[in-house]
C-alpha cells in the first residue's frame, strides 16, 4: 500500500450551524399571456422598413434612367 492510501485527515471541517432563510415572498404575480401573436409587430415593422428600402433604392434605380434616357437633359 501506498502511503497516501493509509494517512488519515488531520482535521474534520468545523460543522456550522445552518440557519433557515424564510421564504421569498414573490413580488410580481403571474401574468396570463393576453396576446395571442406576439411577432406580428416584428414582422409588421420589418415589411414596412423592407418596403422603405427598396422605395429608396427604386428612386435612385429611376433617376438614373430617367438621366441616362436624355429626359433630365440640361
Amino acid at each position: 500500500m501506498s502511503s497516501v492510501a493509509v494517512q488519515e485527515i488531520a482535521e474534520a471541517r468545523p460543522k456550522f450551524d445552518v440557519v433557515a432563510a424564510r421564504p421569498v415572498p414573490q413580488v410580481h404575480e403571474e401574468t396570463e399571456q393576453w396576446d395571442p401573436y406576439p411577432l406580428v409587430p416584428v414582422f409588421v415593422a420589418g415589411a414596412v422598413s423592407l418596403i422603405v428600402a427598396l422605395s429608396f433604392i427604386g428612386s435612385i434605380l429611376v433617376w438614373l434612367a430617367l438621366r441616362h434616357s436624355g429626359v433630365m437633359a440640361p
